[in-house]
């Protein structure tokens, strides 16, 4: 429910601003504003969650974040959407929302090891993308409800009630206790040494970093692309509803496909698929077919992301989770301002189906990486 407001969020401000400024571009600095603050501050917050309770960390980032959410829905109340000084006060709001998702997501990953045992670990990511991507169906389509019938205010208020589900959740849960080690390098430094020292780690991270960025057309082009195809925001929610309604049974598909596919070799099909259905996407000579490449997007994602998470998850250290996980955050994540930018740029210099071909590129490379990374898992062959 909460990451469903999320992405109520995430639509509604995309929509809105898109109509308050006819710019692709200015829909891309919703998330910069909105993930930028990942690459300065979670690495820091990988550290606390490394050193404090990881439950408290969470509730407080999701405090400061539905303060931040409740003020924007105040002032549309009272304002309206259309008394904002331009797209501002919404990116504002993006950039204060992303400081706090900044010291949730480390903690939250690094959480899940200690809620499901070791041997459903890969299970347990699989269900932590299984939430995102029934956030990324329901609150897409809520804000087209929404958006059709009581307008943006009401969907930014949704979003922050959305916050207060997720706090109360957090107090419910009880996380096995973790062994506290006085000992070593408890630093931001520690952690960047450690990936440093790890090649394999560092590949993950760039193969997740790559999925990430290919990922962004899901918001940055889905307005211009809808408004090319003839549509309104209905379609926008549309599309970015069908990325989520079918990464939803992948995720719960997940699990199982890695144990007996591969973790690697099922990142490989995963990236693969996401770039097949963006080149649908921006080949789509009608609605439907782009809603459908929209869907394939989404099966390739979430199949690619958890494989490469679980995979990271199972080579890191307890002691070092938050940091690592921390710098998965920044990877998957931290990328998207600048790939927003990019692609809200060139979408407005040469339209979004073109713009697309930049995130293609990104998705093979991602899948070039689980290939390289799953050679070197190979045994070496055999000489007569």
């Amino acid at each position: 429910m909460s990451n469903s407001g999320n992405w109520l969020f995430n639509v509604t401000a995309a929509i809105v601003v898109f109509e308050l400024s006819r710019s692709a571009l200015l829909v891309g600095f919703v998330s910069v504003a909105q993930f930028a603050t990942l690459v300065f501050l979670s690495p820091l917050a990988g550290a606390l969650s490394d050193r404090f309770d990881r439950r408290r960390l969470l509730l407080g980032s999701q405090a400061f974040s539905a303060a931040a959410a409740g003020a924007l829905g105040v002032a549309g109340l009272l304002v309206g959407v259309d008394g904002f000084s331009g797209p501002w006060p919404i990116i504002a709001t993006a950039a204060a929302i992303g400081m706090g998702q900044a010291f949730a997501a480390p903690a939250i990953n690094a959480l899940v090891p200690a809620l499901v045992d070791d041997a459903d670990l890969e299970s347990g990511v699989a269900l932590t993308s299984l939430t995102f991507n029934v956030g990324r169906a329901f609150g897409p389509a809520a804000s087209g409800l929404l958006l059709a019938t009581t307008g943006a205010e009401i969907a930014f208020v949704a979003n922050a009630i959305s916050f207060v589900v997720l706090v109360a959740a957090l107090v419910t849960i009880q996380a096995r206790p973790r062994a506290r080690d006085g000992s070593g390098d408890r630093s931001v430094r520690a952690g960047l040494r450690y990936v440093r020292a790890d090649r394999r780690v560092l590949l993950l991270l760039l193969g997740i970093g790559g999925i990430g960025f290919a990922a962004d057309p899901m918001i940055t082009l889905a307005p211009p692309l809808a408004a090319e195809l003839g549509g309104s925001g209905t379609l926008v929610s549309v599309l970015v509803s069908a990325f989520g309604v079918a990464a939803v049974p992948a995720a719960a598909m997940s699990g199982r496909l890695q144990r007996t596919v591969g973790g690697l070799r099922l990142a490989t099909r995963g990236a693969v698929l996401l770039a097949a259905g963006l080149l649908l996407a921006a080949v789509a000579p009608m609605a439907t077919v782009a809603v459908l490449g929209f869907g394939l997007t989404g099966i390739g994602f979430v199949l690619a992301l958890t494989s490469f998470t679980s995979v990271l998850q199972r080579r890191i250290p307890d002691a070092l989770r938050g940091r690592v996980m921390a710098l998965w955050g920044v990877a998957f994540l931290g990328n998207r301002p600048i790939a927003a930018a990019i692609d809200g740029a060139a979408a407005d210099l040469v339209g979004p189906r073109w713009a697309m071909a930049i995130a293609i590129t990104i998705a093979m490379g991602a899948a070039l990486v689980a290939v390289r990374l799953t050679r070197d898992d190979a045994p070496p062959t055999a000489r007569p």
